[in-house]
């Protein structure tokens, strides 16, 4: 009797929320309520109330949760393979809706940057949040719509690992007219290094040659960013 209670519990606990998100929206759900709710179709036969606030408490965010090393994950009681690769692939498919949102211009066909913030926080879910070291380029045509984004190169970022052959390469293949190089610092420290400014000068000037115009350089983190152009290094 007191299973079938707790059963009966449950199940009025996820019917009333899921009526609560149909009617209202995932705005009025607090953020354990969004993890509970994620958590119903791969944990079934348990209350996940209780899991989803553990999951906050040690991940502080959602999104940290969705970015959390999967071994970090299944430390937590109650998630095993399953849940633990369910809740990582929804953070991804997360990540790739709000990059084609960012990116992709659907009335032309086109995909565009439409400002500032919009290149940052598209960097910032790319590699802002990888944990290694990445050097991404963002190729461009004439009226600055993006022609293809590329990671060339990863591992520490210096003179001998990027080879602007390799870039001009790209450049070719797309026929770009300018180009933004973006790399991010794991460690949350987006300062440039003496090797970062010496690198973006160096292929300033390398893509002068060529009529190939470096339109910014921006070092990403998870929290902050450098740009080259605001601070008059390029």
């Amino acid at each position: 009797m007191e299973e079938d209670k707790l059963k009966n519990n449950r199940e009025g606990h996820r019917k009333r929320l899921q009526e609560r998100y149909l009617s209202c929206g995932y705005k009025s759900l607090a953020d354990y309520e969004i993890i509970e709710f994620l958590l119903f179709p791969i944990i079934p036969r348990r209350d996940t109330k209780a899991l989803a606030k553990e999951l906050l408490e040690k991940f502080s965010t959602i999104e940290g949760i969705f970015e959390a090393d999967p071994k970090e994950l299944k430390k937590v009681k109650g998630l095993g393979d399953v849940s633990t690769t369910y809740l990582k692939f929804i953070g991804d498919l997360f990540s790739y809706y709000y990059e084609d949102k960012v990116l992709n211009d659907k009335e032309n066909n086109r995909i565009s940057i439409r400002s500032k913030n919009q290149l940052l926080n598209y960097l910032r879910k790319n590699i802002g949040i990888s944990k290694i070291e990445e050097f991404k380029v963002i190729f461009l045509n004439s009226n600055n719509e993006v022609l293809g984004v590329e990671t060339l190169f990863q591992g520490t970022i210096d003179k001998s690992a990027v080879y602007p052959r390799k870039i001009l390469e790209r450049v070719m293949f797309y026929n770009a007219r300018s180009i933004i190089f973006a790399h991010n610092h794991p460690s949350g420290n987006t300062n440039p290094s003496s090797k970062d400014i010496e690198i973006t000068k160096m292929m300033k000037e390398f893509f002068k040659m060529v009529d190939v115009s470096v339109l910014d350089h921006i070092i990403i983190s998870r929290d902050s960013y450098f740009s080259f152009l605001e601070e008059g290094i390029i």
